[in-house]
């Protein structure tokens, strides 16, 4: 018998070469521990030499097997930092002139293993209820000190001769671990524990290791954020943390690596005034509303309150301009009449209750007449004349009487008497005042619930322009939340249908609530829903599963949401497995019994028989039919293509998936189908005819005829693009373009800030491309702000060019052309000026960083679910990389230098968060680095769905407890694992939304050319 860490390191190195998830690995080390028992420090050291299978700087399953041996009790945190420390790359940053040893020692580097393992030690310790004893909390706070000194002794040992250049902090992966260590002692201190340790008779024995780190650590304070230092520097001095003084020399070094005159230099930079320009929130409302609305009442007030420093008088004269500008611009703009509805909500609809909201929280009174005055006096009166020269504009928008719209609600919302609506129009109004008056949520919500038919009129007065649709969002909100806990489907499947019809009822609605807030509820209840084969009548159960998750594909295909926006926390969602592979057809072979036989059922329905009976669907869930569309498409297709199934006959079937309880199913359809003649060779003449047959039937239902609209609003965008591309290839064929006209009208239909083609095309058409045309946009917003009085109207303006240059041309390279204008307007004298519409497009919402910056005002509880990502660097980001480089370049480029460090600096106070939000928030400390882990749903890890114990398997046999597991053979569970993961790329990796992201499953997304015949489902007789 092999001694035991023989074992343990055969089982590990076996782990990480067959890619073994973590799961699999915790069942394994339950198993192995019964035989071979092995200190835990020996454990850790076991797994952290194994990262040589893989032979590579990085491999993720190694900090996922670290946190799972924490997380099932057989390792602790401290031991898991010290054999870390031991094993770390940072002992062979030594001070050495052989310039290659270090490129050489780079590339071996263990920084980011290390790091990401620290930042997962700092979940648990954030987490409410931590069991730690002072001993333990101790243990750690001595392993991260001698953490912190390490590197700070790598950091100088490895610096250039110079003492101001490299140096190992330099390097973004040790920054990384040199801030995740400062979080770390924050995050500890701040546990039920740690002010008992820091204060107990024992913290005489580590007080002198820490309060060398610290010292050591705010030493660093060029190289780490304001925030952290400050908190550290409060630790510090609360606790008297100071240690005896750090080696002089050590001292030296570090402040010698910081370049002393670098920060002379960021000291030296004063500040101009601070000047709020008009062009300011012109672009922030812009951005906030040019694709999916980004309204948060918080951010947007404390966004307000930072810019005009708690006042409130100036802002609501702003914000009202401001709304009126971006209106006037989408009317000199051709902007689409959906767009022009958004903006116009926003004024009537959002404004109002938005400015009473500030009101009644404002010390002193706000004279909101003399504001709304002074607003409307600042509009251009070209573009909302008089209603005496009143005239209509493009889309039937009638923008004259705008003013009187929003007035009105103004009034309805008691900000103004209803006396002073004439005098501030300055005639007579077009009509009277609605006699409604103003909705009141609780009486809405009840009259939802007792009256279908006053629910689908409610809903319908969501677009109107009265002032009332706050109110009513609400009441919908809530009473979604109650039919969805009291799974009262029924009711509920009138209200979603009543809502997915009309496109801009979901605009309006993220105007007032979250998308989490609308569809946490309802993708729970479709995640979570029981089928029953023998409840009776089935269509209408179909019916009400069809029409909820219609709403869900609503708002993911109009707003391209992620797993996070649909407030998802379970990778495991039945919604999430459809989103990302209800449009893939499946092999036959993949095909489980049940689905065979299901599939079976379903063409026979559709292709043999009379129609849908309640045998199919009773045998057949609605999850389960959902997840075999495109299966049902492929294999039906294939067999009318090699003619073992007539034309007619084909799309007589399919005309069954337009009845409305199936109707949501042809989004998956069509996006199968649109792939399969996108990426077939052959002759495509027979999908392109069944193409048209679903989109333009012949003959439909009037109540399904809403809801294939619908259908096409979501569909629309990716089978234009794929028929274009095929219409390309073929420019012979013409049965391709009474396709692309049938889809004309629904092409509008997603809002997510992306650029039009022609509006694309214009921008990269023009000399010096898209940054250019970038330059050229801020410099006419610096130019307008400079005399606003003298032009009124506001310059030409989407912050779709914006989101564009980030999207295509990346943060980093658009940030610099902001940089550039700057300098320009320095050597103008319009700096100031300037600063703030720079400051303003970095701080403007985004949709890729929006739910990011929503949870700094909403915690999130990291039990429940993961925090959110942003995907993409950001302008803010770019600056804080830019601003890193301040150092260096005060020496080369000192006006831009200035012109860096003066714009973080705008930038941090714009975005700087309220005082009852910036008490020590961990959670929040890690988002500011970006932390991974953190964004993790926590795992299972003992085999069974609850806590704690030895676990099982889910099967009824223990997973870990004699008798059970122990018997089985190690070899063969990792073998089974293996082969139920396919080629196992996909375990323990993910793309940042829970799903599965196997080569195995792209590959099968991407063969759809070459489906399977009929006829491997033993039904030749069927035809």
């Amino acid at each position: 018998m092999a001694a035991p860490i023989d074992q343990w390191r055969k089982l590990v190195r076996e782990c990480l070469a067959r890619r073994i998830d973590v799961a699999e690995f915790c069942k394994l080390v339950k198993l192995l521990a019964k035989r071979a028992l092995l200190p835990e420090a020996s454990l850790v050291d076991v797994i952290l030499e194994s990262r040589t299978v893989t032979n590579g700087q990085y491999d993720p399953l190694i900090p996922l097997y670290i946190d799972a041996l924490t997380k099932i009790g057989k390792a602790k945190i401290a031991p898991v930092l010290n054999g870390l420390r031991r094993h770390s790359s940072i002992g062979e940053y030594a001070q050495s002139a052989d310039e290659n040893k270090q490129k050489t020692t780079a590339k071996l580097s263990t920084l980011m293993t290390d790091t990401r393992i620290v930042q997962d030690a700092i979940v648990p310790l954030s987490t409410p209820g931590l069991s730690l004893s002072t001993r333990e909390v101790i243990s750690i706070f001595i392993e991260a000190s001698e953490w912190i000194l390490a590197l700070v002794r790598a950091h100088t040992s490895s610096l250039a001769e110079d003492q101001q250049s490299g140096g190992l902090l330099n390097l973004p992966d040790a920054l990384a671990l040199f801030e995740s260590l400062g979080i770390m002692l924050i995050a500890l201190s701040a546990t039920e524990k740690g002010p008992d340790a820091l204060s107990s008779d024992l913290s005489q024995g580590f007080k002198i290791p820490l309060g060398h780190a610290l010292t050591a650590y705010l030493s660093s304070s060029a190289m780490i954020s304001m925030n952290l230092r400050t908190r550290l520097d409060n630790l510090q001095k609360m606790y008297q943390l100071y240690g005896e003084p750090a080696p002089k020399d050590l001292d030296a070094q570090m402040m010698d690596g910081m370049n002393m005159s670098a920060l002379q230099f960021e000291a030296s930079v004063i500040d101009g005034p601070v000047i709020n320009s008009r062009a300011g929130l012109y672009v922030y409302i812009n951005a906030m509303l040019v694709g999916r609305p980004l309204v948060d009442d918080n951010m947007l007030l404390n966004y307000l309150s930072n810019r005009y420093g708690g006042h409130y008088e100036m802002p609501v004269q702003e914000l009202i301009t401001a709304t009126f500008d971006v209106l006037s611009n989408g009317m000199y703009r051709n902007e689409s009449g959906r767009n022009m509805f958004v903006f116009r909500s926003f004024l009537v609809n959002k404004l109002p209750p938005f400015l009473a909201s500030m009101a009644a929280t404002s010390m002193d009174p706000i004279p909101m007449e003399m504001c709304i005055s002074h607003a409307l006096n600042r509009v251009d009166p070209n573009a909302f004349p008089s209603f005496s020269q009143m005239f209509e504009m493009q889309g039937n928008t009638v923008l004259s009487d705008v003013r009187q719209e929003f007035l009105f609600s103004c009034a309805l919302h008691r900000l103004i008497p209803e006396s002073s609506v004439e005098r501030l129009l300055g005639e007579n109004p077009m009509q009277t005042l609605p006699v409604g008056g103003r909705y009141v949520k609780d009486e809405i919500a009840a009259q939802i619930h007792s009256n279908q038919e006053r629910a689908d009129q409610l809903i319908s007065e969501i677009e109107s322009l009265e002032g009332n649709a706050g109110a009513i969002v609400a009441a919908v909100t809530d009473v979604i939340h109650t039919l969805c806990h009291q799974r009262e489907t029924v009711t509920l499947k009138g209200i979603c249908n009543s809502i997915s019809r009309r496109p801009q009822v979901l605009d309006v609605m993220l105007l007032f609530r979250s998308l989490k807030a609308i569809l946490q509820p309802v993708c729970s209840l479709i995640d979570a829903w029981k089928w029953d084969e023998d409840q009776g009548e089935n269509q209408p159960v179909y019916d009400e599963f069809s029409s909820i998750l219609h709403l869900i594909l609503a708002f993911k295909y109009r707003y391209d949401l992620n797993q996070y926006d649909l407030g998802i926390s379970n990778p495991q969602s039945f919604v999430l497995k459809l989103l990302d592979q209800g449009s893939t057809s499946l092999k036959l072979d993949d095909l489980s019994e049940k689905q065979h036989k299901n599939l079976g059922a379903w063409i026979s329905a559709l292709f043999i028989a009379e129609g849908i009976s309640e045998d199919t669907m009773s045998s057949c869930s609605p999850q389960e039919f959902y997840m075999l569309v495109a299966t049902l498409f492929s294999q039906t297709l294939g067999a009318c293509e090699l003619g073992k199934l007539e034309l007619d006959t084909l799309k007589g079937g399919f005309e069954y998936l337009l009845e409305p309880f199936l109707l949501p199913s042809l989004v998956f359809a069509l996006s199968w189908l649109g792939g399969y003649i996108w990426e077939s060779e052959s002759n495509p003449s027979i999908p392109l005819k069944v193409l048209y047959a679903l989109i333009k039937p012949n003959s439909i239902s009037g109540e399904a005829e809403a809801v294939h609209r619908s259908v096409l609003n979501i569909s629309a965008r990716a089978l234009e693009e794929q028929l274009k591309d095929v219409r390309a290839r073929h420019p012979g064929r013409t049965d391709i373009k009474p396709i692309l006209d049938a889809l004309e009208p629904y092409l509008s239909f997603q809002r997510n800030g992306s650029s039009r083609r022609s509006e694309l095309d214009s921008w990269t058409s023009h000399s010096g491309g898209l940054s250019s045309c970038i330059r050229s946009t801020f410099h006419g917003l610096v130019l307008w702000s400079a005399s606003p009085d003298m032009s009124m109207s506001p310059p030409s303006y989407t912050h779709r060019q914006v989101l564009a240059g980030i999207r295509l041309l990346t943060a980093s390279r658009v940030l610099p052309v902001l940089l550039d204008e700057l300098k320009s307007q320095a050597e103008a004298g319009t700096l100031d000026l300037a600063l703030d519409v720079a400051a303003t497009l970095i701080c403007a919402p985004m949709p890729e960083s929006f739910a990011l910056e929503q949870a700094m005002y909403h915690p999130v509880d990291t039990n429940k679910e993961g925090l959110p990502r942003c995907a993409i660097l950001t302008l803010r980001d770019a600056l804080l990389l830019q601003h890193e480089t301040v150092p260096k370049l005060s020496e080369k480029d000192p006006v831009r230098a200035e012109i860096i460090v003066r714009l973080t600096r705008r930038v941090n106070s714009l975005l700087a968060l309220p005082a009852h939000i910036t008490n020590l928030d961990v959670s929040n400390i890690m988002q500011d680095i970006n932390l991974d882990a953190a964004a993790q749903e926590p795992m299972n890890l003992d085999g069974s769905g609850g806590g704690g114990g030895g676990g099982g398997n889910g099967d009824g046999t223990d997973g870990g407890g004699a008798g059970g597991a122990s018997n089985e053979n190690i070899e063969q569970i990792l073998n089974d694992a293996v082969a139920a993961n396919g080629t196992g790329l996909g375990l323990g990796l993910d793309d940042g939304t829970g799903m599965d992201t196997s080569l195995e499953d792209m590959f099968d997304a991407a063969n759809m050319g070459n489906p399977e015949l009929l006829t491997d489902l033993d039904m030749e007789g069927m035809f």
